[in-house]
């Protein structure tokens, strides 16, 4: 799927190239998506559940390469994500499983975890993204086994919109942080990072970052 775009049209607005509207129990696999123009998201599920994406290859997002809004049980596994200029993976009040995916190049975040959102992050590699991972506005991720290489910014949490109360937490367990200097930002929101082999100069702006029990 490649080229497409977004439309309005009889009073229904799509914002990606493919979209999944008020739906369940639906499963995408071996599919390749690529340059898509005019509006923002590659591919855009809302008010749905239960979907599985797997083994899918998503390139050149126009914004972000796949947007999850107000969704349950949302997986993501076996895919690749290459060159978005926003976001690799975008959720908002949604909860998701990530598993075995690699994301490279995002300009804005490689997953962004926001609006009361909860994500479980496995065997998945962020490499030279803008900021790896954001977390903020009450979300929750729970990190195990992730490479994090030559980001800009490695973990940012924080508080953006009053309505959902607090900032994010974000714990990442058994993974391996690789930069020049390893950058972490934390305003109103947690970071703890346990068992994680640190390559490079530790950079914390914020309170309440805990790497490897040291604040």
């Amino acid at each position: 799927i490649k080229d497409g775009s977004g439309s309005f049209s009889d009073q229904f607005y799509f914002t990606s190239m493919l979209s999944i509207h008020n739906t369940k129990n639906i499963e995408l696999e071996n599919i390749k998506f690529g340059n898509n123009h005019h509006y923002d998201d590659m591919l855009h599920v809302i008010y749905s559940s239960n979907i599985i994406l797997k083994d899918l290859s998503f390139s050149n997002a126009n914004g972000d390469a796949i947007d999850i809004d107000m969704c349950e049980k949302v997986s993501i596994i076996n895919s690749n994500i290459y060159d978005s200029k926003n976001d690799g993976i975008d959720l908002m009040e949604s909860d998701a499983l990530i598993e075995n995916v690699n994301i490279f190049n995002s300009l804005d975040k490689g997953i962004s975890i926001g609006e009361a959102s909860k994500a479980d992050i496995f065997r998945t590699k962020l490499e030279k993204n803008n900021i790896a991972v954001a977390v903020k506005d009450n979300s929750k991720t729970l990190m195990k086994n992730i490479s994090f290489f030559e980001n800009n910014t490695q973990i940012s949490a924080y508080k953006k919109n009053l309505q959902y109360g607090s900032g994010g937490k974000a714990i990442i367990q058994q993974s391996i942080f690789r930069n020049n200097e390893n950058k972490f930002y934390a305003r109103k929101s947690n970071i703890v990072i346990e068992n994680a082999q640190i390559i490079g100069k530790i950079v914390k702006d914020g309170k309440n970052i805990n790497i490897n029990d040291r604040k």
